[in-house]
């Protein structure tokens, strides 16, 4: 898995808000219709799209409360403290591929705890 531009993900989260389907909004944001598919299994993503979307259904629309909603989620969808990293192994996959898989998830784990004192 390749590392995306945090704010993809953000835009995401608005376009499914506003009821766009996964294909639509992976095509809006540049990304294959399964990378948007693998961020709708993804409980924080999923958890940011319910903020996203209660904030959406408010009448009358308070632009200043969604982009307050939208900071915090991208906050917390481009933090390195997002919980714990998911990795999804196809089933029938490779042995390779699944050593691929599990060596990227570590490399995230990694990535997030740059800086941190071991």
């Amino acid at each position: 898995m390749s590392r995306l531009d945090p704010r993809r993900r953000v835009d995401a989260l608005l376009l499914l808000a506003g009821g766009r389907s996964q294909r639509a909004t992976a095509a809006e944001v540049g990304v294959h219709p399964s990378t948007v598919g693998v961020w709708a299994k993804d409980p924080v993503f999923v958890e940011e799209l319910v903020r996203v979307r209660e904030a959406v259904a408010v009448r009358p629309l308070d632009p200043e409360r969604l982009m307050a909603v939208v900071d915090e989620s991208a906050a917390r969808l481009g933090g390195r403290d997002r919980g714990p990293v998911t990795v999804v192994i196809p089933v029938g996959a490779s042995p390779a591929r699944r050593r691929r898989l599990v060596a990227d998830g570590v490399a995230r784990v990694l990535e997030r705890s740059e800086g941190d004192r071991w």
